[in-house]
């Protein structure tokens, strides 16, 4: 009686190995793909694997320290930005890995003093479109697959593009003759004195809830420009929620 049994158990064992591998072999038939092609596919998944996707929505505020003799603000005061991120976590399992990431935001200019100042939609004379690549090293403590703790710390780069705003003429007066000529300054200013680079920082506490990991996050992007302009405006902070999966 053990005997049949053992023997029931290994045909079912095989029998279930063979019908495996026969649909493996059925699917690469269907797909009419050729040995390098399945090899392919399987570093594919395993390359995919090895990496999250991150989403994030974080609110920041963009300090703006200029104000007139009076002490009125020349613009907006420190606006707030509203950006949506996503980028990559890579690789996902280790205590150090890389995670580049994509802000998008728009906000409203004006040109005062020979700079390039955030500006309320009344006062605006350019629309510009922000991009922030972030590109940080990450250091994260992960306690018992339950939630972890993460520092971030590299480069971040804001590539800006600014544009005449809707309902406005580019004919209008600016602070540089027309409202053209102020764009045409911006798309300038934006770039000299290292405007664009940025030394980016953060952390974050992760909760794990199955293969999806959600939490606080806290950044800060500080230019590279405040030594060059001797001012600590743009330096950007946030606080949002991030979600990796």
């Amino acid at each position: 009686m053990k005997r049949l049994l053992l023997l029931t158990v290994l045909f079912l064992f095989c029998s279930s190995s063979f019908f495996a591998q026969e649909s493996e072999r059925d699917y690469v038939d269907e797909q009419n793909m050729t040995v390098s092609e399945v090899e392919e596919l399987i570093q594919k998944q395993s390359a995919i694997n090895k990496l999250d996707f991150v989403f994030g929505v974080e609110p920041m505020i963009s300090i703006n320290t200029h104000t007139k003799a009076d002490g009125q603000f020349v613009s907006a005061p420190s606006p707030i930005y509203f950006p949506i991120y996503m980028g990559i976590s890579v690789p996902n399992y280790t205590a150090i890995s890389f995670q580049p990431s994509l802000r998008f935001y728009m906000s409203y200019n004006l040109v005062y003093d020979d700079m390039v100042l955030p500006a309320e939609i009344e006062n605006r004379t350019g629309l510009t479109f922000n991009f922030l690549i972030n590109l940080p090293v990450v250091f994260k403590l992960n306690y018992r697959n339950k939630y972890s703790w993460s520092v971030m710390a590299g480069l971040a780069g804001l590539i800006r593009f600014a544009t005449v705003p809707f309902n406005v003429q580019s004919s209008e007066p600016g602070a540089t003759g027309t409202v053209q000529s102020d764009v045409n300054y911006m798309n300038s200013w934006f770039y000299k004195n290292a405007r664009f680079l940025y030394l980016s920082g953060a952390i974050d506490w992760m909760f794990y809830y199955g293969t999806t990991k959600y939490g606080p996050e806290f950044s800060v992007f500080f230019p590279i420009a405040a030594f060059a302009d001797f001012s600590i405006d743009s330096l950007m902070l946030g606080v949002g929620v991030k979600v990796e999966f």
